[in-house]
């Protein structure tokens, strides 16, 4: 099965499966993954080495968001990063009629924005 790779530096719809129980719909939610300078190569290098992992961490808050209310925000600190994530209504997502196929999908209440940073590098003795 391919793997989604959220995009550094942008905002994208995705679709949440179900829960296990039946009768759950799928879900699609706002996701925005940013640094705080668009052109910051450090940044941008270290969310390259990191964005499998990274990927798969934003996902997984979402559904889990899904399932129970998590904190409007979070911290997560990996070897090479810090993540802050936060949550806010969203909106414009009741607006709009999503479908996956012929399925239609519920607009989950939040959106998601995750900002990005390397931590600097450590010099060698």
């Amino acid at each position: 099965m391919p793997r989604l790779l959220i995009p550094l530096n942008d905002t994208i719809v995705v679709c949440l499966p179900a829960g296990i129980a039946e009768g759950r719909p799928h879900y699609a939610t706002q996701i925005t993954c940013k640094t705080e300078k668009p052109d910051d190569i450090d940044a941008i290098t270290t969310y390259y080495m990191v964005r499998h992992e990274l990927s798969d961490l934003v996902l997984r808050i979402a559904m889990a968001h899904l399932a129970s209310a998590m904190p409007s925000t979070l911290a997560f600190e990996g070897d090479h990063y810090r993540l802050h994530a936060r949550h806010s209504p969203w909106t414009f997502g009741k607006k709009v009629a999503f479908m996956w196929g012929n399925e239609t999908l519920e607009s989950s209440e939040d959106k998601w924005t995750f900002l990005f940073t390397a931590k600097p590098k450590q010099m060698a003795p």
